[in-house]
């Protein structure tokens, strides 16, 4: 899982980065957090890709991002046994998001008639380790009844702002995503 995480990382960096991007485009990156959502928790997010994309007379932007979503792992009772009860006689108890929740987005957005204030829409996924614990009725301990990776897709919309600031010296980027999975995300970050 490890792996994943880091080949992600890199292919977005080497997307931002890229030569032939650069060339037609400006880049940029972004990190920000958030609440909210239906993964009822806060989230960290990274984000990159390329504006000023001229299609016609459209100037479009494209990015992609990666969200974090950290449950933690004391959702769950901590003296949790890793597998099912040994016996009939247990109460199955709510089922918790154990860990992080991690997937990856796509951001498709067009400049407004203001110069530099893009809309964008996003569209993505993430994935997360579901438990379902249960507790015996005659010793008290609990026990993972069952386990599941729950994927879940991300839908949603955004505003971007480059903004120069300080005389043209630093080149600052803000942005608000609105989705169903992270709730509402602030991040801000630099462009070039």
């Amino acid at each position: 899982m490890e792996k994943k995480k880091i080949t992600i990382l890199f292919l977005l960096t080497a997307l931002t980065l890229s030569p032939s991007l650069a060339d037609a485009a400006d880049g940029y990156f972004s990190a920000g957090a958030g609440f909210g959502g239906m993964a009822k928790a806060y989230n960290l997010t990274i984000e990159g890709g390329a504006k000023e994309i001229k299609m016609g007379h459209r100037t479009l932007l494209i990015g992609a991002g990666i969200p974090l979503i950290p449950h933690g792992y004391d959702n769950v009772p901590s003296d949790t046994y890793d597998y099912p009860c040994p016996h009939p006689d247990y109460v199955t108890l709510d089922k918790e998001y154990d860990g992080t929740e991690l997937g990856f987005y796509a951001k498709v957005g067009m400049e407004t008639v203001r110069p530099g204030i893009y809309l964008s829409t996003l569209l993505g996924f993430t994935r997360v380790t579901r438990i379902q614990v249960s507790e015996s009725v005659s010793t008290g301990r609990h026990y993972e009844q069952s386990s599941d990776k729950e994927v879940y897709w991300m839908l949603g919309v955004g505003v971007t702002y480059f903004k120069e600031l300080f005389d043209d010296d630093w080149r600052f980027c803000f942005q608000l995503d609105l989705d169903n999975r992270r709730g509402a995300t602030g991040s801000v970050g630099f462009y070039w």
